[in-house]
């Protein structure tokens, strides 16, 4: 049978690291405390300026998807009856 004392020490632990959790959230919210979880995205570095530089070189070039509707001998003749 184990004795009251090892039993309450785990509770105990749990306890403290809830309340302390519960501090650093309410300091980090406050902002007291830099959250060091957030990332900050800044565009001085190198791959943000690359980032800010490139563009889509095939923009407005793309042929569109199906070339053959404009030649389509069948357009009109049958009318959709779910449309």
């Amino acid at each position: 049978m184990p004795n009251k004392g090892s039993a309450i020490l785990p509770i105990i632990i749990v306890i403290g690291v809830l309340a302390a959790a519960g501090v650093v959230y309410f300091l980090i919210s406050k902002g007291d405390i830099k959250n060091p979880v957030q990332s900050s995205f800044s565009n001085s570095n190198l791959g943000g300026q690359i980032f800010e530089k490139t563009q889509n070189p095939i923009e407005g070039k793309i042929p569109e998807a199906n070339p053959f509707t404009k030649v389509n001998p069948f357009k009109g003749v049958y009318k959709n009856p779910f449309q």
